[in-house]
């Protein structure tokens, strides 16, 4: 996970579900736009139709402060998200498998109590989507209101509300289409 705090979502009010983190490195700016070179193959169009979704996302939020956000690109897909202690934007490198949980080697760590390790797995199928999996996880995985079975694929919607622990957070999707970047 790359994160900046230069490119942050602070907001006034803070949330009684706020994530806590425990001595996490906050990158500077360079490396996020480092992380987005890298997933879109260098392609300076791309990153530069992309970094707007990416900064305004928490302006998408209408149920919670906190998200996770899929993107798509061609085909591949990386996450951005605002679930740290500072809300400092985060993103991911491309994948297809993405893990969510309180350890610091899932690739968006959630700190909080209820939350597993390795609580849930988000993924991504090219024709499909985005879907979210419980691992078996003792508090379980909620989207919108409803509990998943473990091992259930649940594909998400964008503004699905999840739940995790205590935590909520809004899941948003942006999908990049090359033809959006390139005149024809």
């Amino acid at each position: 996970m790359v994160s900046s705090p230069f490119f942050s979502a602070h907001s006034d009010q803070q949330s009684s579900t706020a994530p806590k983190t425990g001595g996490s490195a906050i990158a500077s700016p360079p490396w996020l736009l480092d992380a987005l070179f890298r997933n879109l193959s260098y392609d300076l169009e791309q990153v530069a139709d992309i970094i707007d979704p990416i900064l305004t996302a928490q302006n998408h939020c209408y149920r919670t402060d906190w998200y996770v956000q899929g993107i798509v690109a061609d085909d591949r897909a990386f996450l951005s998200t605002n679930i740290n202690a500072d809300r400092a934007i985060q993103v991911t490198l491309c994948g297809t498998r993405w893990l969510l949980g309180q350890s610091r080697r899932c690739a968006v760590a959630m700190p909080q109590p209820g939350i597993a390790d390795c609580h849930a797995a988000l993924n991504f199928d090219p024709l499909q989507g985005f879907f979210l999996t419980d691992l078996s996880s003792i508090g379980g995985t909620w989207v919108n209101g409803r509990r998943l079975a473990p091992a259930q694929r649940h594909y998400l919607q964008d503004g699905d509300l999840v739940k995790l622990g205590s935590l909520r957070f809004e899941f948003l999707q942006q999908r990049c289409d090359q033809s959006v970047w390139h005149d024809i």
